[in-house]
């Protein structure tokens, strides 16, 4: 082969090594964003969890909706529902 071939084919072969870890690097980073991700939507899970289970939460008899809704007149319910609007 002649020189100007030779450089070529080192170029070429460069080149394609150069895409092959660069699409590595990224399928890398995808996958540490995608962990990521994930472990943050875990988090944002046990959060939720958390306050759905905390001790403070009303006794549905005892609640203003039930109170409305037991006792409240249609009228009653379509003002604090904001459908007469």
């Amino acid at each position: 082969m002649s020189g100007p071939d030779t450089s070529l084919l080192l170029m070429l072969y460069a080149s394609s090594q150069k895409r092959r870890r660069s699409l590595e690097t990224l399928r890398d980073l995808r996958r540490r964003l995608h962990n990521e991700h994930r472990r943050w939507e875990w988090q944002r899970l046990v959060r939720m969890r958390h306050y759905i289970t905390l001790d403070c939460l009303k006794d549905p008899e005892s609640s203003s909706w039930m109170d409305t809704w037991l006792k409240g007149t249609d009228k009653n319910m379509i003002t604090v529902t904001s459908l007469s609007r």
